[in-house]
């Protein structure tokens, strides 16, 4: 079958390689749709040390059900999306649903495991989730860049009309705004630095933009909040300056939630004593159990439209095409996919 191999430092090979073989608890998957995810590109390029080469990556997938080796209520010919996070399964944290954090996590796409860039893949039966008809190929290749987001959400919580605060305009910081919103918050102010994009995170669901080339970010907070800041800040670019400044935005007894993640080199400075003196918590997140199940639901009725999350479609031997827009960092993409 083929595959997109990483081969390499920046490199992608498609390769012939063995379909295959189930173990007990496994199916196979034929592959439909999977969305190309910036993370993979940092890994591919270096920037983020997550596995060696070779592996076929690949983390966003729509699929369908070919093969099932073991006892299962799931059917042949089913669609589905694949809940990537793996654990050992015995521990606390699997026990509580956080195999993400287990000892013995892992994730599928990331090696050891192969992932959606290739015809055929095998998954544990339990990482599983059936989609009904409504939810097309192309919202459930991308639904993955959504759980985090939604879970850390669920987990943390957003008061009926609060405010909260969302910096960036990728697929997660527009995946805050529209469930940030859709959970009850009245304002849902994004912060950005680019103009081009203020449209774009309005329709998602942004009440307030800031640019925060045109002006000073907190100056105008103010106006938005009349002086009392945000309940919730969501920081989600991982560049170290937009990390620092968000704790600008939250008023005292406040949230934060960090979201994206700086280069592995990368230091990033936190005003302590105010975050001790104004009893300010931070929230990590990085989960994706509890989320897709809701989100399908979300989708199926209407609620959330992830269709048009998709800017670019290529074949798998073009791949390297997708990647080559976050090479040269493309302006127009929000997210490219993968059609098998």
């Amino acid at each position: 079958m083929k595959a997109a191999v990483w081969t390499g430092v920046d490199k992608i090979e498609i390769k012939d390689i063995p379909m295959p073989t189930l173990n007990e608890g496994e199916a196979l998957i034929k592959v439909r749709v999977a969305g190309v995810c910036v993370t993979d590109y940092h890994v591919i390029s270096g920037k983020l040390k997550i596995g060696v080469p070779p592996n076929v990556q690949g983390h966003e997938i729509c699929g369908e059900i070919v093969k099932i080796n073991g006892e299962s209520s799931l059917k042949i010919g089913e669609r589905c999306v694949i809940a990537t996070s793996l654990g050992c399964g015995e521990c606390e944290y699997c026990k509580q649903g956080k195999q993400y954090i287990c000892n013995q996590s892992s994730e599928i796409g990331y090696s050891p495991h192969n992932g959606g860039y290739e015809e055929y893949l095998k998954v544990p039966i339990q990482a599983i989730v059936p989609i009904p008809d409504s939810v097309s190929d192309l919202s459930a290749s991308v639904l993955e860049s959504w759980v985090c987001p939604t879970e850390s959400l669920m987990n943390v919580g957003v008061k009926k009309g609060s405010t909260v605060l969302v910096t960036g305009n990728g697929p997660a910081a527009l995946a805050y705004i529209t469930i940030a919103k859709y959970m009850g918050a009245e304002k849902v102010i994004s912060v950005i630095r680019s103009e081009d994009k203020e449209h774009l995170v309005k329709d998602f669901g942004a009440t307030h933009v800031i640019n925060t080339k045109k002006c000073y970010a907190e100056q105008v907070l103010n106006e938005i909040t009349l002086g009392d800041k945000c309940e919730l800040v969501i920081e989600a670019t991982g560049a170290p300056s937009v990390i620092e400044n968000c704790f600008n935005y939250v008023k005292k007894g406040g949230k934060v939630i960090l979201y994206g993640i700086p280069g592995d080199d990368v230091r990033v400075n936190l005003p302590v004593k105010k975050i001790i003196c104004e009893e300010i918590s931070i929230h990590g997140a990085v989960g994706n159990t509890k989320a897709w199940k809701p989100l399908v639901d979300l989708i199926d009725k209407g609620a959330i439209n992830l269709d048009k999350m998709v800017t670019h479609k290529f074949k798998l031997d073009d791949i390297d095409k997708a990647f080559d827009l976050y090479r040269n960092h493309d302006r127009e993409i929000i997210k490219a996919v993968i059609e098998f």
